[in-house]
Parts: C-alpha cells; structure tokens; sequence
C-alpha cells in the first residue's frame, strides 16, 4: 500500500508527474500538508504592517519600500528628473507661438465644419455654470437674473429656439437666453455693444424679434440685490 508523501499516513490515491502521492486529488486538501505550510509561513511576517496600524502606534517613521534600491524610483532618480524639467516652459500647455497658432487654426476649421457650432449648449461658455431650482445657468450675472425674477414673481422661461443668422456667408443658430412673455433676453456680461465681436454684433442685429441685451450697467440691480441678501459666493445656491 502506498502511502500519502505529506505526511498524514492516509493511504495515497493520487499518484502524480512529480513523484508525489497524496491522499486527496489536490494537495492542498491534505489537512498534513496545510499544517506544514502553516509551519513554515510563520515568523515570515513579524507583527501587523506598519501601514496597518493605528496612528497612535506608529512609532517608527515608514520606509518606503524602493528607498535606496537601483534601479527604482529612488530620491537620487527623482531629483535628476526634477532638474531635467527646471526651466521648461512646455509641459502641461501650448506656451509657445507655434503651438497657440496651431490650436486656434484646429478650432477655426471645427468651426468651418459644423457652422451651427456656437450656439446655446449646456456647460458652453466660460463662467460659473450650474441648475437652480430647475434653470441651467451659464455664469453667475445669469444665476442673479434668475434668482431675481423667481423672487419676484416674475414668470419667464430658458429659451432652447435657435434663430438663423447669416455670417460670412454661412448661415449660423442664434440662441437668446430667456425668454419673458414675447420678449427675449441675453445677457452679456462686461460688455457694450461696441466691445462685442463682429459675430455677436451681427446675430444681435439680424434677431427679428423683441431683444433686450444686458451689460454691466443693466446687471447692476440685478446683481446687488442676489449680494445684498446671499453675499458675493451666490454661485453657493447651485443644486
């Protein structure tokens, strides 16, 4: 009779490649052989890791595991990596001429391909956009419009209608901002008319219907009432 090779003086059934015999068809299941790994996992491991232990226990300061090894991230490889980058102006962002060229030039053939581009989108432009209380807001003097006129009692709604224009030949969607019984609103920042560019100007003048444009000195009692009661972080309010 053959006997089980780990040990627990079962009779082998499981003869295998090896030369081993085991009791079990894996000899893992070999409750002698587990005892034996067993044995010999212990004192590998000396105490919890120190990643593991609480803060208040962590008495020793914490080596990295690559601290001082070749061939690794060590403190030497990384300071000669650091200075390898002191003085580059081109990392994370087109700094240089050719570079800017290039990016507006790709923009300007996106533009050309798709000549609705430009319109009204959720999250376009460039201020602090957010939804409150059910109105997407594309930058906060628009947040104070809102929060104004739904204070007020004032009913109006987001406008999502584009209205043909023509630029340079090609025809474009227009999109106002809101909309208040049959007239429309857009409100447009900083600006005055005569500070607008030349595509901005020519969608406010081929609008056929009633438009009131609002700059900065339209916004002002707009803007001091959402200060005076939220204070200057409004943009707090979005949803």
């Amino acid at each position: 009779m053959e006997i089980c090779s780990y040990g627990c003086g079962k009779e082998a059934r499981f003869f295998f490649k090896t030369g081993n015999k085991c009791c079990e068809k894996s000899p893992n299941s070999c409750e002698s052989k587990r005892n034996k790994d067993s044995e010999k996992k212990k004192g590998k491991f000396k105490g919890t890791p120190y990643w593991q232990l609480p803060e208040d226990k962590r008495k020793l300061p914490f080596i990295p595991w690559n601290k001082g090894k070749v061939g690794v991230y060590t403190e030497e490889y990384r300071k000669k990596i650091s200075n390898s980058l002191k003085g580059r102006t081109d990392i994370g962002r087109a700094s240089t001429d050719e570079k800017e060229t290039e990016r507006k030039k790709k923009i300007s053939e996106t533009m050309k391909k798709n000549p609705l581009c430009g319109g009204l989108r959720k999250c376009g432009g460039r201020g602090k956009k957010g939804r409150y209380k059910g109105y997407w807001c594309d930058s906060s003097w628009e947040l104070a419009w809102v929060i104004y006129n739904l204070e007020h009692n004032i009913k109006f709604e987001r406008n999502n209608i584009g209205f043909e224009y023509e630029y340079k030949g090609q025809k474009r969607k227009y999109y106002p901002d809101f909309l208040i019984t049959e007239n429309y609103y857009e409100i447009k920042g900083r600006r005055s008319f005569e500070k607008l560019d030349a595509v901005n100007k020519e969608k406010i003048r081929q609008f056929k219907f009633n438009l009131k444009v609002l700059y900065e000195k339209d916004m002002k009692p707009y803007l001091t009432y959402v200060i005076e009661k939220y204070g200057k972080d409004y943009t707090k309010l979005y949803e």
